[in-house]
């Protein structure tokens, strides 16, 4: 007989409580393309060329934050309670079930931004974490009700007392997501994006022909990882064709000035060695985007057949 009841309330189709998967399924898409980067840039070295360490490091880092990121986004998606009429089984992010019996909950807390966040614990230390907005949580409080009586009532008395939202922050919650995917992504195209993009170009340089108008001496801040924030001095050229553009390789502060008035004093076509990605990206992005490493500047076109 009890081995039928036992089945009878198996049978009974549970009720899961969950909150909404489509943040967490698009945060793991998002982090899956992470590590694929990851083991593409690993496997090839079309990107990098020779600067293995380049390679290795910043592949590792992708790897790194994306498997993390997918451990983070499929915990997400699992977390869920499902309510039977004898008992909770908790999946608590990427942790095994836990099954919680009638009578085993002694202590409720709530916590976070509106104390949306409800907390349920054993006396050995098990539990659930859930939120209030989150679907089917009334079904949940009608187990609780019926099933941790004293606790309940002690914490819904306390809870009557505390500043609580109403309804969900739905904007709210929104505009965090995005801010912290924009945020995700401009931190990876800056770092490791930006070395991946250097050493690419180191691998990849190509000549262009652009017409030089102008030239004068600057200072600029270093491109390169180690010498962010640093500045060094260059040389800005003015182009009709490629835009602005800025040449720093072989350019000292004894000099700089020399190299500005030479281009600035002989205004022509001139060919460029360039870096082939960036000069790729700056003629054809639609947003605005590092300058293309300028590696030197050769004489005028067609000044070796005059």
């Amino acid at each position: 007989m009890v081995g039928e009841a036992t089945r009878a309330v198996d049978a009974v189709r549970p009720v899961t409580v969950r909150g909404s998967v489509i943040a967490p399924i698009a945060w793991t898409a998002l982090c899956a393309g992470v590590v694929a980067l990851g083991i593409w840039l690993a496997s090839t070295r079309a990107v990098s060329g020779g600067a293995w360490f380049t390679q290795l490091w910043t592949s590792g880092l992708l790897l790194a934050v994306g498997g993390f990121g997918l451990y983070l986004g499929v915990g997400s998606i699992r977390n869920r309670i499902r309510v039977f009429p004898d008992r909770l089984e908790v999946v608590p992010h990427m942790r095994r079930t836990l099954t919680i019996a009638p009578g085993e909950l002694v202590q409720f807390s709530a916590s976070g931004t509106g104390n949306t966040t409800i907390r349920g614990r054993t006396a050995r230390g098990r539990g659930f974490s859930t939120d209030r907005f989150h679907r089917h949580h009334d079904v949940l409080v009608h187990w609780l009700e019926q099933n941790a009586t004293e606790p309940w009532e002690e914490f819904t008395g306390f809870f009557r007392k505390l500043t609580v939202d109403r309804q969900p922050r739905r904007w709210r919650n929104l505009l965090f997501t995005l801010t912290s995917v924009g945020f995700f992504i401009t931190t990876l195209a800056m770092f490791p994006g930006l070395p991946v993009m250097i050493a690419y170009d180191d691998a990849h340089k190509e000549q262009v022909a652009c017409t030089i108008t102008s030239a004068q001496g600057i200072t600029v801040s270093n491109r390169s990882v180690k010498g962010i924030g640093s500045s060094h001095p260059a040389v800005s050229l003015e182009t009709t064709d490629c835009g602005h553009l800025t040449l720093s390789r072989g350019v000292y502060s004894d000099n700089r000035d020399a190299v500005a008035r030479r281009y600035d004093r002989a205004p022509g076509p001139y060919r460029l060695t360039v870096g082939g990605g960036g000069f790729w990206l700056w003629q054809h992005a639609s947003v605005p985007v590092l300058e293309p490493t300028v590696y030197s500047v050769d004489e005028p076109v067609g000044a070796a057949t005059r």
